[in-house]
């Protein structure tokens, strides 16, 4: 999330005229600024009004810091976790400074995993003319088998470039994952003995470090 601040309600000609609240009446507004937009909060209610995006932000930021998550991959996580079969055992936003890119390990916890790591790997190719990077599911194994959704990497140093697309692709990859799992092809996986597959089919790939990946290609 951008910068926030918090500052005493500028003159209307600069947020707009919100000296009121719409919820309560209360007339002690403030403003926070987020990403540059402002967001206006009953200081009694603590209702908010402002811009779609910035609401957005605003609450993902507060949900991320509840869960202990990481705010770039929260919106990731958040539509990871709630599938049946699977669980989130761990995650990390990367890092531009210091140059690490995400991951979000995912743990099976009943037989339906199977079917949702295939329509993540079916998302995946999907949403690949949107993404910067190449996004795989790696299977490793930690003690435990372990489903790693990353951007594929070939090791050494991460460049700056690849650390900052890697950010850029979690917030496309949070919207389009959302989207996703409530179209049709994914909420009726597994019925009817694997009825008509999800268009664009999936991707696979060899092993790699004794693992081996699924995910979208970039020219498929």
């Amino acid at each position: 999330m951008g910068r926030t601040t918090e500052e005493p309600l500028p003159p209307p000609a600069i947020v707009g005229v919100l000296d009121t609240c719409p919820e309560c009446g209360n007339h002690d507004m403030r403003v926070r600024v987020v990403d540059g937009l402002s967001v206006h909060e009953c200081g009694l209610c603590e209702a908010r009004f402002g811009d779609r995006r910035a609401l957005t932000s605003l609450a993902d930021a507060e949900e991320a810091r509840l869960q202990g998550v990481d705010r770039a991959v929260w919106p990731l996580v958040r539509a990871l976790q709630v599938l049946p079969g699977l669980c989130v055992r761990k995650s990390a936003g990367g890092d531009v400074d210091v140059r690490t890119l995400p991951l979000v390990e995912l743990g099976a916890t009943s037989p339906e995993a199977l079917h949702q790591l295939e329509n993540l790997a079916k998302s995946l190719r999907l949403s690949a003319g949107a993404l910067r990077l190449h996004w795989i599911v790696e299977v490793e194994y930690q003690h435990h088998l372990a489903f790693v959704l990353k951007p594929r990497h070939p090791g050494g140093a991460v460049s700056l470039g690849e650390a900052r697309d890697a950010r850029i692709d979690l917030e496309v990859l949070g919207k389009h994952l959302a989207r996703d799992t409530q179209l049709a092809w994914w909420r009726h996986a597994g019925d009817a003995a694997h009825g008509p597959s999800a268009p664009g089919g999936g991707g696979h790939g060899g092993s790699g470090r004794g693992s081996g990946h699924a995910g979208g290609s970039r020219n498929g």
